[in-house]
């Protein structure tokens, strides 16, 4: 269950993160210390679906981001966002998701960026 613990905190970071909102301001939404949204999110204290329910609501996705069904098709956001992948974007983010360095992850984001925006002027 621990490691299960782990990988539900991870996404709650990783989405929490990329919708901008603080520790504190998703402690506030859920009605917890900012300290307890540290333990749930280092995989410290387990979180029961009530309380899962409750995070999705203030991150705005749906309940199953949290879940590991699928982990292919599986997206912190809805899916509806992004219509059907292709085999190609799936690979990438398959791919991305393998890397565990942070700096490594965030270099990649930074280069994508700048390249589509580099062919969005010409």
């Amino acid at each position: 269950m621990l490691k299960y613990s782990r990988y539900v905190g991870n996404l709650i970071r990783e989405i929490r993160k990329a919708a901008s909102i603080s520790q504190m301001q998703l402690a506030e939404k859920i009605g917890v210390s900012y300290q307890q949204v540290q333990k749930y999110e280092k995989g410290v204290s387990e979180i029961s679906i009530s309380r899962l329910y409750q995070i999705a609501e203030a991150l705005e996705v749906p309940l199953t981001s949290f879940l590991i069904a699928e982990e292919e098709a599986m997206v912190s956001e809805p899916l509806a966002t992004y219509g059907k992948l292709s085999e190609k974007e799936a690979a990438l983010i398959k791919l991305f998701r393998r890397i565990n360095n942070k700096k490594i992850r965030d270099g990649l984001l930074i280069a994508l960026t700048g390249i589509a925006e580099a062919l969005e002027k010409k």
